[in-house]
């Protein structure tokens, strides 16, 4: 079988199951955004790699700015048109399309020939998430971009064969726009719990930083307008003010988040806070395995349309977590059952702070927490498995 599965970010576990679907004898095109900032998986052709697998960036002039609105829908439809050729000239028999934004998915809706079977594959619901940003400002605004947003989403439904859905909570939603049970199958996310192994805390990369020796709270990933990147901000002046030197809050990000988090340092003269941009993929291992405690943070309206992935990297990485999530939220509820670390409810500060402060000073519990983390993933994230049931939805 031919596949061409679109991953617009280009994150590390959809090409992941693109290797795993070449290795299983199929021939397998990757697409991803190659203009897009965000953070990467490993898009670089390996010597291990398949023949049959061919790793194809998307690339348009655009700046793909996801902050200059109007801008932002032009941009992603005349990357839809780019994206719809290449699936043209590439004959695949089954197109899987992953995190990619509705104007995207606008276009290839009536681009793509009609006879070309689509799996869905979703991992946010856009115009669940447009509303909720833009109706703090511009409520009005907000609940009529949402509903376009809804719109398009119902109609790419309507085209898609099947649709899978990362967490049960999203199927209400989908019910909702007419989408039958039987089109619907949920296969959560994963991580690459074979390429991404605890290493020691002191390494290569966290010498190169000017870390040696120091006590690490980690957070690596995006920040943006979903996030409250203050609560790392925070986090860090706790430690400055209580004059524990050994804590550093490091955070790997770009963006709005990085931003805010430079000037509000540079301002407050807090020191035990250091900001470096996303790193490459061969070095996250080395990255996560430096800190003594990861970190993840959402929004809590964030929880009706999105699942912060990022933790599931910090379990193959074998450190204790503490996240900022509603409780509700599938990765909250991964982390329970993982027994990997401890959940506090957005907006509880001092909550938040308080397990990191506790896992800073047990150390035997941080390393129960990472153990129990590290064997969940090894057994849940096996992508054998896992491209078995896509490969029985094609």
């Amino acid at each position: 079988m031919k596949i061409f599965l679109h991953d617009y970010p280009g994150h590390a576990f959809p090409v992941h199951l693109s290797r795993a679907l070449a290795q299983a004898g199929h021939e397998v095109v990757h697409a991803y955004a190659a203009v897009l900032e965000s953070p990467r998986g490993g898009l670089e052709r390996r010597p291990t790699d398949p023949e049959g697998l061919t790793i194809l960036p998307i690339i348009t002039g655009a700046t793909m700015n996801k902050y200059a609105m109007v801008r932002r829908v032009i941009e992603e439809r005349e990357y839809g048109m780019k994206l719809a050729k290449a699936i043209a000239e590439a004959k695949p028999d089954l197109f899987v399309t992953c995190t990619t934004p509705n104007d995207v998915l606008d276009m290839l809706r009536t681009k793509l020939p009609k006879d070309l079977r689509i799996i869905w594959w979703l991992q946010d619901i856009y115009s669940v998430g447009i509303r909720s940003v833009l109706s703090r400002k511009l409520p009005v605004i907000g609940a009529l971009a949402g509903a376009v947003y809804r719109f398009k989403e119902k109609r790419f439904a309507g085209r898609a064969d099947h649709i899978v859905s990362i967490t049960p909570d999203f199927v209400p939603f989908l019910k909702s726009l007419g989408v039958p049970m039987e089109k619907i199958s949920v296969i959560e996310n994963w991580a690459p719990a074979d390429e991404i192994t605890p290493l020691p805390r002191e390494n290569a990369w966290k010498e190169e930083q000017g870390l040696s020796g120091k006590r690490i709270v980690l957070y690596s990933g995006t920040l943006g307008l979903k996030h409250n990147p203050a609560l790392l901000l925070h986090t860090a002046a706790h430690y400055q003010e209580q004059q524990r030197d050994e804590v550093m809050v490091v955070v790997t990000t770009q963006g709005l988040g990085a931003e805010f988090l430079i000037r509000e340092a540079k301002e407050r003269s807090i020191h035990n806070l250091k900001i470096l941009p996303w790193q490459p993929y061969e070095r996250l291992p080395e990255v996560l395995s430096s800190a003594d405690i990861l970190t993840a943070i959402i929004e809590p309206d964030a929880g009706l349309f999105s699942v912060p992935s990022k933790i599931l990297s910090c379990l193959c990485a074998g450190r204790p977590l503490v996240a900022s999530i509603p409780a509700d939220n599938l990765a909250a509820r991964t982390i329970a059952k993982a027994k990997s670390g401890f959940v506090v409810e957005p907006g509880d500060e001092s909550g938040f702070i308080s397990r990191i402060d506790q896992l800073l000073d047990s150390p035997e519990l941080a390393e129960e927490l990472g153990r129990n983390g590290r064997a969940y993933a090894s057994e849940a994230f096996d992508i054998s498995p896992i491209a078995g049931r896509f490969l029985a939805l094609a």
